[in-house]
């Protein structure tokens, strides 16, 4: 049966992590947190937090579960775990909302405790969810190309809670954890490891095979692939494991630490060249809207790099929070937009159609949206991305909040066209199409020969 690829609760992560995302944007836009506030205040640090945990951790989680089945070719999906570890996250997320406020004077100072006690709830969410993941990866040993990169991705996701659960316990209870760095060289751990590892890893991997098989590309990267993932994912785990050793008091020498970050650098570089790569070898001449914009997010993510690298060289610490920005809202927030355009559509597809397919004419899947319509929302989003960071660097706060407005309404905009093509009710839907080259065999979700129904 098609239903039996589907994972019951991915729809229902994208529902709410979407959510999620148009409330911190609505925050920004409003002034009550970055640009307006300080990034250390404590309202900027709850919108950080709706960004980070609510918005892309659970896309990421929700996309993996029905993404890792496919690349580990397993066709069980996590069941009612899925759902444990949603529900587990949300209610973590609200009590880390409701100690940050407290931080901030807006909800009684005795509220903080919910900040290390939400962290915790949210670590056994992301454990819940995990474990079916872990145990798919495990079994297919040796993984493919794109799982390594997921794999190290879900072990910095834990690497980045646990750093968080002890800086909030060392703001909670400094009586429990006396660190008086927590806040210097404790966030640039739990930075490196929930920006660089969690995020930026499993967005790479995950870009490898929604971009491979929507571009009709091959999928052997070759020795190129394997460089990319050497150099980036070992690179930025040495780097992080000598930054703890460092924290720790342990004698490393800055010189090492440079080494292995600038091999993360040129991974990440080397990345770029593969994606080039990728988009030239393909044989779908014409792009699909989804892989259009992805292009848009990874000229995002490398003068998000380029950024970086001058703000290392320079030393200019006033460059953090357009960096932020751009990779948030450029490179993640992008590239989860563009490819829930497609993935959304997919699965109600599979859904609707998957135990008649072959039976009785069906829709194609790009019935269900109207490119036409929503490519200008899509540029508006980029665009106003790209005009808040170059507002960022230039200190314009004003017009900065405008163009966090406009990507707010953008943004808002292809949530309605997602609801949209959820809802099946879209005019270009055409349901007494018949398709042309329909799969014989109830194929898994993402799998290559599932182009061939659109």
């Amino acid at each position: 049966m098609f239903s039996s690829t589907i994972s019951r609760w991915t729809m229902l992560h994208f529902a709410a992590a979407t959510a999620l995302f148009l409330v911190a944007q609505v925050a920004m836009a409003a002034g009550a947190a970055y640009p307006v506030l300080p990034l250390s205040a404590p309202a900027t640090l709850a919108v950080v937090h709706l960004l980070t945990v609510g918005w892309i951790t659970l896309l990421m989680l929700g996309a993996l579960h029905q993404f890792v089945p496919v690349i580990t070719a397993q066709t069980g999906v996590a069941g009612i775990s899925a759902l444990v570890s949603l529900i587990a996250i949300l209610a973590g997320l609200a009590g880390m909302e409701a100690g940050f406020l407290s931080l901030a004077g807006q909800l009684p100072l005795s509220v903080i405790l919910a900040l290390p006690l939400g962290g915790t709830l949210v670590l056994a969410g992301v454990i819940a969810g995990v474990i079916p993941l872990a145990k798919m990866l495990w079994q297919t040993r040796p993984l493919p190309f794109a799982a390594r990169f997921v794999a190290v991705g879900l072990a910095f996701l834990f690497a980045t809670i646990a750093a968080g659960l002890v800086m909030g316990l060392a703001f909670a209870r400094p009586d429990w954890i006396s660190w008086p760095e927590a806040f210097s060289r404790g966030l640039q751990l739990h930075l490196m490891a929930g920006l660089l590892g969690w995020f930026m890893l499993t967005a790479m991997g995950v870009s490898y095979r929604l971009l491979t098989m929507f571009t009709l590309a091959p999928e052997e990267r070759g020795p190129l692939g394997t460089a990319v993932l050497g150099l980036s994912a070992g690179g930025l785990a040495a780097t992080w494991l000598l930054s703890i050793a460092a924290a720790a008091g342990a004698p490393v020498a800055p010189a090492l630490i440079a080494a292995t970050a600038s091999a993360t650098v040129l991974g990440v570089a080397l990345y770029f060249v593969d994606m080039v790569r990728l988009y030239r070898a393909r044989r779908r001449n014409k792009l699909e809207l989804n892989t259009g914009m992805a292009r848009a997010a990874l000229v995002a993510f490398a003068l998000g790099v380029l950024l970086a690298v001058w703000m290392l060289v320079s030393g200019n610490d006033a460059l953090v929070g357009p960096l932020a920005y751009l990779f948030v809202f450029g490179w993640l927030s992008g590239l989860g937009l563009s490819q829930l355009y497609k993935i959304v559509p997919f699965l109600t597809w599979l859904e609707r159609y998957g135990s008649v397919l072959g039976k009785q004419p069906v829709p194609r899947v790009q019935d269900l949206v109207d490119e036409e319509r929503d490519e200008p929302w899509f540029i508006l989003y980029f665009g106003g991305v790209a005009a808040g960071t170059v507002f960022g660097l230039m200190g314009w706060q004003h017009l900065w909040r405008i163009a966090i407005i406009s990507h707010l309404v953008a943004s808002l905009l292809i949530a309605r066209a997602l609801w949209i093509a959820r809802r099946g009710t879209t005019s270009q839907a055409r349901p007494g199409r018949p398709v042309s080259g329909t799969p014989a065999a109830p194929p898994s979700l993402l799998a290559p020969n599932l182009v061939s129904s659109e």
